[in-house]
């Protein structure tokens, strides 16, 4: 991690602790890349992550992970269209007991002094510092809400993950059409 651990905020994260949690997650992918790799996150830092630690950022439900799709291409100055012309995919990925710092209550939220604005905020820095301390303690990953506004994110932490814990079950061509049935 590149940006110095807010003693602060990791007694927050601690005394709020981890939830064991499993579901169906959803990511969108250029078709060059490994779905079940935060390199890019590592390089480029994220919400829940600064540069330096690798995040594999993952929505439910699948509407949500195209919304998140949407909002990056905006923010990347670019169209989720020309994002499909060159090629994506859409992977369906099953997480299975993760001890995540779970923040989707306001009480959760309050407890490591985050609120919902923090969520849609452009400066990540207030997210990427609870992420910071939710990797220090050893947390798989965040699971907070979306800033799309609906449905959730797990930004799960490559190097805590155990094998299996992540599993691709399903891989597709996310086309125009596709696009376009499941927003």
């Amino acid at each position: 991690m590149t940006a110095p651990l807010n003693e602060e905020v990791l007694q927050r994260v601690a005394d709020l602790g981890t939830t064991q949690w499993s579901g169906t997650t959803y990511r969108t992918v250029s078709s060059r890349r490994d779905p079940l790799s935060g390199e890019g996150a590592r390089r480029m830092g994220g919400r829940w992550n600064p540069p330096g630690f690798a995040t594999i950022y993952l929505a439910s439900p699948v509407g949500t992970c195209l919304g998140e799709l949407e909002r990056t291409s905006t923010a990347g100055g670019t169209t989720v269209a020309s994002r499909l012309k060159a090629g994506i995919k859409l992977y369906t990925v099953e997480a299975l007991k993760l001890e995540v710092l779970d923040l989707r209550t306001p009480e959760a939220l309050d407890q490591v002094g985050l609120s919902s604005d923090d969520f849609v905020d452009d400066d990540h820095t207030a997210c990427q510092s609870v992420g910071h301390a939710a990797t220090f303690l050893g947390c798989h990953g965040v699971l907070a809400p979306s800033a799309t506004g609906t449905g959730l994110v797990l930004a799960a932490y490559e190097p805590r993950l155990g094998p299996g814990q992540l599993t691709v079950s399903e891989e597709r061509d996310l086309t125009t059409a596709l696009y376009e049935s499941l927003s």
